[in-house]
């Protein structure tokens, strides 16, 4: 009788805890054998460079994951939406890549003004986020909405301090003007100049010229910028936009010291502004392709094995490597149990870790911002070469 009695015991044990195993509910995205991620790109119109070379990076460096065998058994199927740099159709590409396509993870999407508009869609449905790349100023006062997001992308406001202060500590500006983009994007580029004018002696913002990201020519800023007598004029645009002021500058014979963002690093630029690109002064905040790191150039190798087209598109490809890597390394942490707080709870462990292409990565309880350096590197004859160490700034979020 009684080993009867244990009998039906042990028998009801495994029936409760067979009905708890179904009655929870699978991860939205993860199955035993797959991840599914997703992501809103400017695949056309004018950022167009930008998103297929991220986007191409992410998707190449995702399948190389993949034939090794994946992580912990679970491979991935990544889907990319075209949003031609247009905000509306960033919101529904992700309302689609979530309800429809039942995504585990966001990783990336590219424009602050995108990122912008779909941000309280992400934060109040508990979607995992990785490394949007926009200014990472629109995360700053969110501390407390910001469980499921993770970034390793500057933010523009800091950029723009450290291109300001940059010339005026080593390159005798004065005078600057910026040439940006009248949207999210351009606006904190240029806050951050004129905190970084605030901050630094002797220098003073001269002009402020924008450009919409549909103009077909530059030629009126060109020459009021001109007008303007700025020794100085640091660009915050797309590689379209920044190349068409290089050369019309150029053309009407204005030489001021050029700088820019990080945005137009790619080596694409000596082919769209020629000359006129040479001698540029840029940040940067992961190293550049052919500028001597062997695992950069390693990474970038693997890329253009799977893409050959991503070798006209280095640096944006090894950015797509840059953004998604700490996620991998989070989902190696995580184990074979994935869940969104066994991510979170592993991506918080992740101290001081290099990648193949990004360096220095800490995230926290805390914060969210997971990289906070630059440094500065100079456009000469085809090539970047590196001016500087890191420059640290401080962590917002």
């Amino acid at each position: 009788m009684r080993m009867f009695t244990r009998l039906v015991l042990a028998i009801a044990a495994v029936a409760v805890m067979a009905t708890v195993a179904v009655s929870q509910p699978a991860e939205r995205g993860v199955t035993p054998t797959e991840i599914v991620l997703g992501t809103t790109m400017p695949m056309s119109g004018p950022a167009a460079f930008w998103g297929t070379g991220v986007g191409g990076g992410i998707d190449a460096w995702l399948r190389h994951i993949n034939d090794q065998g994946g992580i912990h058994g679970r491979r991935f199927r990544f889907a990319i939406r075209d949003d031609a740099y247009l905000p509306p159709r960033a919101v529904a590409n992700v309302r689609e890549l979530v309800e429809r396509d039942g995504v585990f993870a966001i990783v990336s999407q590219i424009g602050t003004a995108n990122c912008f508009a779909v941000r309280d869609y992400m934060v109040e449905n508990k979607l995992i986020w990785i490394t949007p790349a926009c200014g990472a100023d629109i995360w700053a006062g969110m501390k407390e909405r910001n469980r499921y997001l993770f970034v390793t992308y500057p933010g523009y406001v800091d950029e723009g301090i450290y291109l300001t202060r940059y010339g005026v500590d080593n390159l005798k500006t004065k005078n600057i003007a910026v040439f940006y983009q009248n949207d999210l994007y351009g606006q904190q580029g240029l806050l951050g100049v004129k905190r970084g004018v605030a901050l630094a002696r002797g220098a003073k913002l001269v002009a402020q010229v924008s450009y919409e990201v549909t103009d077909a020519e530059v030629t009126a800023q060109a020459l009021k910028l001109k007008e303007s007598g700025a020794d100085t004029l640091i660009f915050y645009a797309t590689p379209r936009h920044g190349a068409l002021l290089a050369r019309e500058i150029a053309k009407i014979g204005y030489k001021p010291t050029l700088m820019s963002t990080f945005t137009l690093l790619d080596p694409v630029m000596f082919a769209l502004a020629a000359d006129a690109w040479d001698n540029v002064y840029l940040s940067t905040y992961v190293p550049v392709p052919g500028a001597g790191d062997a695992r950069v150039d390693a990474a970038l190798a693997i890329l253009t094995r799977i893409n050959p087209a991503l070798a006209r598109n280095p640096f944006n490809a090894n950015a797509g490597v840059s953004f998604v890597e700490p996620f991998l390394e989070g989902l190696r942490r995580a184990g074979p149990t994935l869940t969104k707080d066994r991510l979170v709870e592993a991506m918080e462990s992740i101290k001081n870790w290099d990648g193949e292409v990004i360096r220095g990565v800490t995230f926290s309880k805390e914060s969210r911002q997971g990289i906070n350096r630059l440094f500065m590197v100079k456009a000469e004859r085809g090539q970047y070469r590196k001016l500087t160490d890191w420059y640290t700034y401080p962590r917002k979020f």
